[in-house]
């Protein structure tokens, strides 16, 4: 082997950059934009919000158990920098089966979590029973009589506010520039603004508060990665990893209770610079009292179009969608039939939800209607189920040989899925290392067994205790005669220490 140095060079000299390197060079300035720079201005509540995602430096275990990467998505308000929602999604590359080296599996944040956190953004996040008190909305600076005044579902709701964007900022990834992101926008009356190429400046805000999500809440949870191979600690993997549902759910507590009321160094009077920093829910109670609150309430027709569309065909055997078959009484009268789009002869707009994909959604636009279609094979199932999970058990049933149509035999492969995952690690497996000690005691301190030492007990050799056949009457005297059944005569003494015999005679 070469000395360090060559062997850097060498791979500088292949394109190769690694380690303090690469991150060496995405601070160089080389995607800086060009002078003079201008903040991000805004005069009232969802006038900004930025979106983006970002890896969350985390492993957790996925529906199937299996240890992966985490990605965040989030959205910020630019005036009182509070998070309007945040979203855990795993990130797997997948594994490749067939002939033609096909990827199945894979995983990552997709355009139906964005689609997912507008609707989040409208709607108040609801106290859950094992939460802290302190993160409802009822107990915070939130103006939580007025809020509920105007909009009934803010009782018992957390201490998050629902802001309703004017304009989003985002990047050019596939996951906010597809369609679907851009129609329900449009849906819902928001504008949009991408922003820069290479240009995370552009976004400043948001990107500053991905690494304060990390900093305050990632490293502090087992499977904290770091940001690169120099920051990642020893045996990561090894740790007891909380699965993705318990992470989003600290998330949205810690965000709640830890980032809406803590004082911001950037939220500050301008007319009064001397006072201290206020809270994202200080800042956006001043504002609701200038400028008012107006909520905007979601139907379940409006749910239904932030969903992802499919145009499929309805035959006799029902709706076939992603490799599943749908099919209910509800769809006899589109069968084979037109639908009336221009351009889509026999193909419907279908609405399906990829983290609940037992149910899909047919839509006539002609009576206003909806016809619901059931997975015709979740019986085999018996359990709630997402794609990611169906994805996995379509990559082992095709490297066994099988065929995507085989549904019956991948709908048993998920069932077999979630209940190895339902039951953890199996107990013939090797033992897992200890987890690392991050100077944060986790769970309550042992205690020392206080019966160590002292010989058990001979249970055959105990006799039984007798009768005390006594008078209850006598039980409230003074001094009381007690003469247990078959021993001798007990002599009591008096309060002063004689026998009560000879206090008699006396």
């Amino acid at each position: 082997m070469p000395s360090r140095a060559t062997f850097y060079r060498l791979l500088d000299r292949l394109g190769i950059v690694c380690g303090k390197q690469a991150a060496a060079r995405r601070g160089d300035g080389s995607h800086r934009p060009e002078p003079p720079f201008t903040p991000a201005m805004a005069t009232a509540p969802g006038e900004q919000v930025q979106i983006d995602t970002t890896s969350l430096d985390m492993l957790g275990l996925d529906g199937t158990g299996r240890i992966v990467s985490l990605e965040l998505t989030a959205a910020i308000d630019v005036v009182s920098r509070s998070v309007l929602a945040a979203v855990i999604r795993p990130k797997s590359s997948g594994t490749k089966t067939g002939s033609r080296s096909r990827r199945h599996g894979g995983r990552a944040t997709k355009a139906v979590d964005a689609l997912f956190l507008l609707a989040e953004m409208c709607t108040p996040q609801p106290m859950r029973p094992h939460w802290a008190l302190r993160a409802g909305a009822k107990d915070s600076d939130l103006p939580y009589a007025q809020l509920v005044e105007a909009d009934e579902r803010m009782a018992g709701a957390a201490a998050r506010p629902v802001i309703i964007p004017e304009m989003i900022i985002m990047d050019n990834g596939k996951v906010f520039a597809g369609r679907a992101f851009m129609d329900a926008c449009a849906q819902l009356g928001i504008s949009v603004r991408p922003a820069c190429a290479y240009s995370p400046t552009h976004k400043a805000i948001i990107e500053r508060t991905f690494g304060s999500i990390k900093s305050l809440f990632s490293q502090f949870l087992p499977g904290y990665t770091g940001k690169d191979l120099t920051h990642r600690g020893k045996n990561v993997a090894g740790e007891r990893l909380w699965r993705i549902d318990q992470i989003n759910d600290f998330l949205q507590q810690w965000i709640a209770l830890g980032w809406q009321q803590r004082p911001h160094s950037e939220l500050r009077n301008p007319f009064l610079p001397s006072m201290p920093p206020r809270t994202s829910n200080q800042v956006f109670a001043a504002h609701v009292a200038s400028s008012g609150y107006v909520p905007l309430r979601l139907s379940a027709e409006d749910r239904l179009r932030l969903l992802p569309t499919a145009w499929v065909q309805v035959t006799d055997k029902g709706i076939r969608l992603n490799n599943r078959t749908y099919d209910s009484r509800a769809l006899n009268s589109y069968r084979n039939t037109r639908s009336g789009w221009p351009g889509k002869g026999q193909r419907w707009p279908v609405r399906y939800h990829p983290h609940q994909p037992e149910k899909i959604w047919l839509e006539d636009r002609r009576s206003n209607t909806w016809a619901e279609a059931d997975f015709v094979y979740q019986r085999l199932i018996g359990d709630a189920w997402s794609e990611h999970v169906w994805d996995q058990a379509t990559a082992a049933h095709l490297d066994k040989g099988g065929r995507t149509r085989d549904e019956t035999a991948i709908a048993r492969l998920v069932r077999s899925l979630l209940e190895r995952a339902g039951r953890g690690p199996s107990r013939t497996t090797a033992p897992q290392p200890a987890p690392i000690d991050r100077g944060m005691q986790v769970g309550p301190t042992p205690v020392q067994d206080p019966y160590r030492g002292i010989p058990a007990p001979a249970y055959h050799s105990v006799a039984s205790l007798p009768v005390m056949d006594v008078d209850p009457r006598q039980l409230c005297a003074s001094t009381v005669r007690l003469a247990l059944p078959g021993s001798p005569s007990h002599v009591p003494q008096s309060a002063d220490g004689h026998d009560s015999a000879s206090a008699e005679q006396s």
